[in-house]
């Protein structure tokens, strides 16, 4: 009697991704489906380059056209939606932007397969094309509320050095390489799209650990990640407003008083950096946001949804924070040797205070 196959599903969101799918598509046609029942779905969000004319050179892949851009939440939902009608037992998240190695995702399920309560599986994400170098080792939180890659640019063979035969417990797991378990999202349910980009894949790695489960890295697993830190000011909107609606949709009310008076200071500096950066229009649209009593309604339904499935207090929680910004993108001089220290010693009195 042959094994049963492990059903797994690929979920591919595409935005004017025509640049990167030669690469991508061409690596996943070599992809080691040893034991596993594998489904390559892509979501095309509306591009307006030539991406749909491109994905026609991929058959093996099913392609399907949004009439509009869902966002990466959006999009990725749509595409997890398909697989657990059609019985998947894990979903994969994977960038356009990437080249996958044969064998990474027989890697990822099988690490999840090894415990019941792995939420999700992180990739080991390498540059590309410096394939030398890390992209990230799953991904940290900050107290403040900033989500960044851990270990980014660290040297890939000291990493894996490291690492070799061995998971790694993780805050939260990269949306650009990430495997996550049907039966959890279930339960828990599918990335927030009213975040529509950036901080979607922290607050579904919170939500995991919230409802007792772990997120971890699989460091045999391994992506090359074609990673750009974008300066496009748009993007600074989204990052300011997620990062504030995730703590006020996940954090109890004591937590949040907790960081309150450490997150008006840091609003201090942020917006002054703003308009020394030239997006302080970005920051004051994400302040305006908040200023809306449909915000206010979503946050309080979304807090009761957190509240009945969470199994464990913030402390558990904030375990896994970091006090530090050690991403080198964002991290320079002042960063490294005034903010850091500071926050660090603000970090070791403060977080006794979260139960």
């Amino acid at each position: 009697m042959s094994e049963q196959l492990t059903k797994v599903a690929i979920i591919i969101v595409t935005y004017n991704s025509a640049r990167f799918i030669p690469d991508c598509f061409e690596s996943l046609s070599r992809l080691d489906r040893t034991g596993l029942d594998v489904d390559i779905i892509v979501i095309e969000n509306a591009s307006t380059d030539a991406t749909v004319q491109m994905m026609q050179a991929y058959p093996f892949a099913e392609l399907h056209l949004s009439p509009k851009n869902l966002g990466f939440a959006g999009g990725n939902n749509l595409g997890i939606r398909m697989a657990m009608e059609r019985g998947a037992e894990f979903v994969y998240l994977l960038n356009h932007d990437t080249e996958i190695t044969p064998n990474f995702l027989i890697e990822a399920v099988a690490a999840a397969k090894h415990d019941a309560r792995i939420g999700s599986v992180q990739s080991l994400l390498l540059l590309s094309p410096d394939k030398a170098s890390v992209n990230s080792t799953g991904n940290a939180v900050h107290f403040l509320g900033f989500g960044y890659c851990s270990d980014y640019r660290r040297k890939a063979e000291d990493v894996r050095r490291e690492l070799v035969g061995k998971t790694r417990e993780i805050a939260y797991g990269s949306g650009a390489g990430v495997l996550f378990r049907c039966a959890l999202l279930k339960k828990i349910g599918l990335l927030d799209e009213e975040l529509f980009m950036y901080h979607e894949d922290l607050d579904l790695g919170w939500r995991i650990r919230l409802a007792g489960h772990r997120n971890v890295l699989a460091p045999e697993s391994v992506v090359y990640h074609k990673y750009e830190f974008s300066r496009s000011i748009s993007k600074y909107y989204f990052m300011e407003r997620n990062r504030y609606f995730v703590f006020l949709k996940n954090l109890r009310v004591r937590s949040l008083a907790v960081l309150a008076p450490f997150l008006l200071v840091s609003e201090a500096g942020l917006l002054l950096s703003a308009v020394r950066s030239g997006w302080w229009k970005e920051k004051l649209r994400s302040y305006a946001y908040f200023f809306h009593a449909s915000t206010w309604r979503l946050l309080a339904r979304e807090r009761r949804e957190v509240a009945r499935l969470r199994t464990v207090g913030d402390r558990k929680i904030v375990s896994l924070w970091r006090s530090t910004i050690s991403y080198q993108e964002v991290a320079g001089p002042f960063t490294r040797y005034v903010a850091n220290p500071l926050m660090t010693l603000t970090w070791s009195v403060i977080r006794n205070l979260i139960v």
